[in-house]
């Protein structure tokens, strides 16, 4: 099949609601303690790595080198800052909800002297210098100023940990569905998402097309694993965020074999998505060698997750007739349209996505 191969990155957006979308929680679930600590404490701590950074959102850090400088001018005037919020699911490894880019400004100018003061609006004198420059009396200062921290218990539900993300997370940087989990949930899933969304034949299937910056590459291999690890049919009375949360946790308890079975897994299916769809994989498609959709997330998940359980050599022989009977679906099914598109976390259009596409394969491949 033909295809112009998309220039920019895109991915199909889709709306996740579920079933759970609307049910309140516990207010006593809430668990969130203030603590004061001083900028000296706090800096110890991330030069400990007792609280994470997010290296992998710091590309993503929008202040300027005047802003930032202007961050440590409002504490040698005074002028107090707002709150930080902190995740303490790992006792000794903090994970900043709200206030990345001040505890990053204030790591960079404190602990790593990397850059100098400037566009300052009232300390003038101190244009040009670096942390250690500073009068020791300035450096003081700076080291005993208290900030306001509130840090959100290790028993938090993960639902609940969600919407603390959401509504607090007030910085340049927003985060996604998927970023939240990857703060969450740090460790060995984490790197091994990374890995698999940075190899060259997931590159090569997808045709690079999926955006990157916001981790929409890593929620996709994600959404494989999770209902690869556990089928569609058990998917009942939970919530999506849940649901690959859950995921997160059981790869990040896995030893190293089982995650190598997973990695073996995940080339497998890529090597079918490629032989049966070539550049149209995980697409949309309403008419043969039509126009080239973007990936979308949903029709990720499903055809990753049915390819599998046929061989490959037959999936190959039979590839036009799987591409013609999922263009009759595509084109005469509307709640499967709906099922990969709208509240496309609810039990109702799992279990749609799911049925459909097995049912096809199971018709095609008889």
């Amino acid at each position: 099949m033909a295809a112009t191969i998309t220039e920019k990155p895109v991915i199909d957006r889709e709306t996740i609601d579920d079933d759970q979308s609307n049910v309140p929680y516990d207010p006593a679930q809430v668990k969130v303690d203030y603590k004061p600590f001083s900028i000296f404490q706090v800096m110890r701590k991330v030069r400990l790595d007792e609280i994470n950074l997010h290296p992998d959102f710091q590309r993503r850090l929008v202040w300027d080198k005047t802003r930032q400088s202007r961050l440590i001018e409002s504490i040698l005037i005074n002028i107090p800052l707002p709150a930080f919020y902190l995740d303490a699911t790992t006792a000794n490894h903090w994970v900043v909800v709200d206030g990345l880019q001040r505890l990053s400004t204030l790591d960079r100018f404190c602990n790593e002297n990397e850059f100098r003061l400037q566009g300052l609006e009232f300390l003038k004198d101190l244009e040009g210098k670096t942390f250690d420059e500073l009068p020791r009396a300035y450096q003081q200062q700076i080291e005993e100023t208290h900030l306001n921290l509130y840090i959100i218990q290790p028993d938090v539900p993960d639902e609940v940990k969600f919407t603390i993300f959401y509504r607090i997370n007030t910085g340049g940087i927003v985060l996604t569905r998927q970023e939240i989990r990857h703060c969450l949930f740090h460790g060995p899933a984490t790197e091994f998402l990374k890995n698999l969304a940075e190899a060259k034949k997931f590159e090569i299937v997808t045709t690079n097309s999926i955006p990157t910056k916001h981790m929409d590459d890593r929620e996709c291999i994600l959404r494989f694993f999770a209902f690869y690890l556990t089928s569609y049919t058990e998917y009942q009375k939970s919530n999506f965020d849940s649901f690959l949360a859950q995921t997160m946790r059981r790869i990040n308890r896995m030893d190293d074999e089982a995650r190598r079975e997973l990695r073996e897994q995940f080339f497998e299916m890529l090597n079918r998505a490629r032989t049966v769809f070539g550049p149209y994989a995980f697409r949309k498609i309403y008419e043969v060698d039509g126009k080239r959709y973007p990936i979308n997330k949903s029709l990720f998940e499903v055809w990753a997750v049915t390819l599998l359980t046929y061989d490959l050599d037959r999936l190959g022989e039979r590839k036009d007739d799987i591409i013609r009977a999922f263009v009759r679906v595509m084109n005469e099914d509307d709640d499967f349209n709906k099922a990969i598109s709208t509240s496309t976390g609810s039990i109702k259009s799992v279990h749609k996505r799911f049925s459909t596409i097995e049912a096809l394969l199971a018709d095609v491949m008889a």
